[in-house]
């Protein structure tokens, strides 16, 4: 397998969701919304099969590393990146629970026949909290079908 060769000049992940100098959004996430939702519903699945949502789980929690995100960043890098509109909803020593909603969340709904996963965003959330608070955090999700949002759970083991 060849090496892969870093690109000196291509702007990172985090650089491309920050604002430009002029104070608008560089949106090149979402406009490419349409090619990653092909790829991660559809592509992604027929080739990962049985692991798709292990993978897609470990793929976030490694994308949060690269970002060097932090909790209160989560909300803006999820607008951004059109996987919707996330907001914390329960806080407790041993968890947090963030909701997942937004017109992003309705298009996944249907066009997944109310069954989408969100293991990447599970994953990304999970580590942003492990790096925030330094702690081991282990993240679930629950679909809501009829309210067409996700509740992500993110469970702290402080041992």
């Amino acid at each position: 397998m060849a090496a892969k060769s870093k690109d000196l000049n291509k702007p990172t992940l985090t650089e491309a969701l920050q604002k430009s100098e002029d104070g608008e959004n560089v949106d090149t996430l979402t406009e490419n919304y349409f090619a990653v939702s092909v790829l991660r519903d559809f592509i992604l699945p027929d080739l990962l099969d049985k692991d798709t949502v292990e993978l897609l789980y470990w793929a976030g929690k490694n994308l949060s590393r690269q970002l060097i995100l932090d909790m209160e960043s989560l909300p803006e890098l999820f607008k951004k990146a059109g996987f919707g509109e996330l907001r914390i909803t329960k806080q407790t020593t041993a968890s947090y629970t963030y909701t997942l909603t937004g017109p992003e969340v309705v298009q996944r709904f249907d066009t997944n026949n109310d069954d989408p996963e969100f293991s990447l965003e599970t994953g990304i959330i999970a580590e942003t909290v492990e790096k925030t608070i330094g702690a081991y955090c282990l993240g679930t999700y629950t679909v809501n079908s009829k309210a067409k949002s996700v509740s992500i759970k993110i469970q702290i083991d402080r041992n």
